[in-house]
């Protein structure tokens, strides 16, 4: 059944509210929640079905036919939305809105987020060591402007440049982004282009309507950096916030920092040098092993390995910032034991910025605010240790970092130390920290004793020996008593309820009473424990922009001892960075090459590259004699030197 042949005033009144809602999002799959589970109707079923291989099956709607229908628990939903996002859909999140009590008729449902390749960042594995990028592009009077970020961990930054194709694409390949924000009439040629170098979803906006105002963006980031951005910058930022809060549906506090960067600040790779280089992922199987970041990335954390990817991305130009990098790997490498004490400490460091980008978008739970509290416990330690620390960088990090005390102080007195999973079921905070939740609890505790304790009582009144007291979230509590005993129950002393095959179920006045106690106390315990949790999160909301600066010095922190460590055990040695146009190399050694076929395999070569009587180099041999090697390496050792 198309929907184009849907005769809508037919449909049942769940069906047209499903269609109200789909309305306006027609070019997303709609997962629209019924009870546990998210529901697909239609043409979305029939392409979630056949994408995430889950049976259709039909449902009646006031149609002669019945709707095709397929659907997936809520709790795995994040599984199904990263297997749609990475093949390219749009998903929205359609939940209830209004409180089933205070509903009248149908409960009210609306989508509460749009889930997009850009801004979906549940990856695992080594998608959790990359940043997801969603950029928006807008070009006038020359120039090219362009914003992206990663709401992920909160990063937003801009740049602008001349209006030239190469520049464009080289940006695009350096940054590999998820998905692309355009106008409508923007180059279909160009944006081909784009798509085969990173392929992105292309999102199509109508930028002279699609875009926040002045007051918007600096009420997301500062007036001074909305002030100091170009015509170009500008609006390309404008239209990303403006579709990352259009999808996200909230204001993300981590979002606060508006970087601009100017290209030239970074060397210059085109996307065929990234992609023969094979500086983040091999030519053949396009991952990770057999490229230059599998040799460097020995990271202690997730943070550390995205840090350092982007290093190798954006290799440095300036003498003075390359130099402040080379002194402090030199220092770590000359020190090799109070390095590895470094990278012990960052090992117990989880993902502080994505465990922040979960506290901004309201996602984070009790789990993650420990994980968050094992890491900032291990600030202290750190900070001490860079006490000691000479060159500018690591004694910068030392003055700079926030060990955020107050913060660890806060989530040690009110999370238990193994919390439930699920924010609205107990079981999260702390005893000690609440004087109610305590009572609560102590009620709970004691009503579940007296249990017990009927439960014995009975079986030595009664000598059944197997009776036993249960509970299910239809009935409550019961005794129950198996067939087989039947002739032992006392007369009149139990009501019965239930008649199962084997047993009956009964209850008492008294057991009632307790009941209502019990799950009266178990009730409030949790909404008041889910009402603390909230609390909790808004206080460390608060000081996000403490936790992201934190965040930044370790994994930058983390990605300078990683680069001491491999030489160390590469046996590199520290580059002399000049500017009089000189690529001077005493046995170089392709580092890659090196590392497939084993250490002491690889035989060292030299090379010498000026302006004045070395500026070509013609290189002969047979197929398979090592000339690409060759050239690669070169390249290779000068991007790691700037690195």
């Amino acid at each position: 059944m198309e929907t184009k042949d849907i005769d809508f005033s037919k449909l049942s009144p769940m069906m047209k509210q499903y269609f109200e809602v789909k309305n306006k999002y027609k070019n997303h799959i709609l997962f629209y929640r019924l009870g546990d589970f998210y529901e697909m109707f239609f043409e979305d079923a029939k392409t979630a079905s056949k994408e995430l291989e889950l049976v259709l099956t039909g449902r009646e709607c006031g149609l002669e036919e019945r709707a095709p229908m397929c659907g997936i628990p809520f709790h795995a939903a994040a599984n199904y939305i990263s297997r749609l996002v990475s093949k390219g859909y749009k998903v929205g999140i359609c939940e209830q809105v209004e409180d089933p009590a205070q509903a009248k008729g149908i409960v009210k449902r609306d989508v509460i987020k749009v889930v997009t390749p850009g801004t979906f960042a549940e990856g695992n594995g080594d998608e959790e060591y990359k940043n997801t990028y969603i950029m928006a592009i807008y070009n006038q009077d020359g120039y090219y402007g362009i914003a992206s970020s990663d709401i992920s961990t909160g990063e937003f930054k801009t740049t602008f440049f001349k209006d030239l194709k190469t520049i464009l694409l080289d940006e695009v390949s350096k940054i590999l982004p998820k998905e692309v924000i355009v106008d409508t009439n923007f180059d279909e040629e160009l944006l081909n282009e784009i798509h085969n170098i990173s392929n992105a979803l292309i999102t199509k906006k109508n930028v002279l309507n699609f875009n926040c105002t002045d007051e918007e963006l600096i009420n997301q980031f500062s007036e001074v950096e909305v002030a100091g951005l170009d015509l170009r910058s500008k609006v390309a930022s404008s239209i990303l916030l403006k579709y990352i809060l259009d999808t996200q549906k909230m204001s993300l506090s981590n979002i606060n920092v508006l970087e601009t960067y100017d290209i030239v600040n970074y060397m210059t790779i085109d996307s065929s040098s990234r992609r023969n280089l094979e500086l983040t992922e091999n030519l053949k199987e396009k991952s990770k092993k057999g490229s230059l970041i599998w040799v460097l990335d020995k990271t202690s954390t997730t943070m550390g390995g995205r840090a350092l990817r982007k290093w190798i991305e954006e290799p440095l130009i300036n003498i003075d910032e390359i130099d402040n990098r080379l002194n402090s790997v030199d220092e770590l490498f000359n020190n090799i034991y109070f390095t590895e004490e470094l990278r012990e400490a960052l090992r117990d460091i989880y993902d502080i910025e994505r465990i922040v980008g979960k506290i901004s978008n309201k996602n984070v739970n009790a789990k993650d605010l420990v994980s968050l509290n094992i890491s900032l416990k291990k600030l202290p330690e750190i900070k001490e240790r860079l006490s000691v620390c000479k060159s500018n960088l690591l004694s910068n990090w030392y003055k700079n970092l926030d060990v955020l005390e107050d913060i660890s102080t806060l989530l040690s007195k009110s999370l238990l130390d193994d919390p439930a999973t699920s924010i609205k079921e107990g079981n999260i905070i702390r005893t000690g920290y609440s004087d109610k939740v305590d009572e609560l609890r102590e009620a709970k505790l004691n009503g579940k004793q007296w249990i017990a304790s009927l439960e014995s009582k009975e079986r030595e009144f009664t000598g059944i020996k197997s009776l036993k007291i249960g509970y299910n979230k239809v009935f409550g509590y019961y005794i129950e008593i198996s067939k087989a005993n039947y002739n032992l129950i006392p007369e009149g002393r139990y009501i019965r309820k239930q008649t199962l095959a084997n047993a009956e179920r009964y209850i008492t006045e008294e057991l009632k009473v307790v009941e209502e106690k019990i799950l009266g106390a178990d009730e409030h315990l949790m909404a008041l424990e889910y009402e603390l949790f909230v609390e909790l999160r808004d206080k460390v909301e608060a000081q996000i922009p403490r936790l992201k600066n934190s965040a930044n010095i370790i994994s930058s922190l983390d990605a300078i001892t990683t680069l001491a460590k491999v030489a160390v055990d590469n046996d590199y040695i520290r580059p002399n960075i000049n500017n009089e146009g000189v690529i001077e190399i005493d046995d170089g050694r392709h580092p890659v090459v090196e590392k497939v076929i084993g250490n002491g395999e690889f035989v060292s070569n030299n090379t010498c590259i000026n302006k004045q009587d070395n500026r070509l180099l013609l290189i002969t041999g047979p197929n398979m004699a090592g000339k690409s090697t060759y050239m690669r390496q070169t390249a290779l050792i000068v991007l790691m030197a700037q690195i």
